[in-house]
C-alpha cells in the first residue's frame, strides 16, 4: 500500500509554521517598506507627541514669574514671545505639520498608516504554536542583530494595545466628522439615548486617551497630582515607543536589505574587475 501524503491546510501551516505561508511573506514586505517609507514621519510625530504630553508644563516653564496675573496681554506678550511661539509652533507641527488643514489631513493618513503597521506587525509577530512563548521576553546570549530583532518584536507585542489606541485616536482627531458620522450609523441618536450613547463615550475617551492628560478621570484618584503625573509619564514613554520601533526596524532593514545589496554589488564589482584584461 502506498503511503498517503497528508497535506496541511493554510490555517494549519499558519498555526504551526507561519514563516512558510506566502501571505505572511507578502505582509512582511508591506510592513517593512511602509515602516521605512514612513519612518522619519513616525519618528517626528512620536517624539513631539511624547514631549507634548507636558504641554501645560511647557507653557508654565516659558512664562516667567515677572508676568503677573494683573499684567495686560501686551505686557505678557512682550515678556514671553519667543517661548510661547516655540511651544505653539511645536503643537502646530505635531497637529498640523505647520500646514493647516492640509497638514491635518496628512496626519490623518499617517495615523491610518500607523494603524496598518500595527496590524501587520501583529500578524508578523506570530512565530508558531510551539514558539510563541519564546517571543514574549528578551533572551540573553544572542548577537546584537538577533537582539535588535527580539527587541522590536517584544516591545511591539507588549505595546500593541497602546499603539493601537494612539493610532485610532489620532485618526479620530484628524477626521472627527467621519468618526461622528460612523458613530451615528452604529447607534442612531434618539430622544431616549440623548447624552447616554455608548458611541459618544467611546469618542470622548478616544480624545482623552490620545493626550494622556486625564487628571485622574476614570482611575482611582481625582484632580492633578501624583496620579496625574504618573499617567503623563506612562503616556510620554508610550508615545516614544513608535520612535524606538522605527530605530530597531531601520537597523533590521539595513542588515536584511542594504547590507546584502552592498555585498552583492561588491561581489559583482570584484568579479568584473578580475575579468578585465590588464
Amino acid at each position: 500500500m502506498s503511503a498517503q501524503v497528508v497535506r496541511s491546510s493554510p490555517w494549519q501551516r499558519w498555526v504551526r509554521q507561519p514563516q512558510k505561508v506566502w501571505l505572511r511573506r507578502a505582509i512582511f514586505q508591506v510592513h517593512l517598506w511602509a515602516g521605512i517609507g514612513l519612518g522619519l514621519y513616525v519618528f517626528f510625530i512620536s517624539v513631539t507627541g511624547s514631549v507634548l504630553v507636558y504641554r501645560n508644563e511647557l507653557y508654565v516653564a516659558v512664562t516667567p514669574d515677572v508676568v503677573t496675573p494683573s499684567a495686560s496681554p501686551a505686557e505678557a506678550a512682550a515678556n514671553v514671545p519667543l517661548g510661547m511661539w516655540l511651544v505653539d509652533s511645536l503643537i502646530d507641527a505635531h497637529d498640523n505639520l505647520l500646514s493647516g488643514r492640509t497638514g491635518r489631513l496628512v496626519n490623518g493618513a499617517g495615523a491610518t498608516a500607523v494603524l496598518l503597521m500595527c496590524l501587520t506587525g501583529a500578524v508578523l509577530w506570530w512565530p508558531g504554536i510551539a514558539r510563541w512563548r519564546e517571543h514574549l521576553v528578551l533572551r540573553r546570549g544572542v548577537g546584537w542583530r538577533r537582539f535588535t530583532w527580539q527587541l522590536h518584536g517584544v516591545v511591539g507585542f507588549w505595546s500593541f494595545a497602546f499603539l493601537l489606541v494612539l493610532a485610532v485616536s489620532g485618526m479620530y482627531l484628524c477626521f472627527p466628522d467621519q468618526f461622528a458620522a460612523l458613530a451615528d450609523r452604529l447607534q442612531p441618536p434618539t430622544n431616549e439615548n440623548a447624552g447616554t450613547r455608548f458611541v459618544d463615550s467611546a469618542l470622548y475617551w478616544l480624545a482623552y486617551l490620545h493626550f494622556g492628560r486625564i487628571n485622574g478621570i476614570g482611575i482611582p484618584c481625582s484632580g492633578p497630582g501624583l496620579c496625574d503625573q504618573a499617567t503623563k509619564l506612562v503616556w510620554a514613554i508610550g508615545g516614544a515607543i513608535p520612535a524606538a520601533m522605527f530605530v530597531t526596524g531601520a537597523i533590521m532593514w539595513w542588515n536584511r536589505v542594504v547590507r546584502r545589496w552592498l555585498r552583492r554589488r561588491g561581489s559583482v564589482g570584484l568579479t568584473v574587475t578580475d575579468a578585465t584584461p590588464l
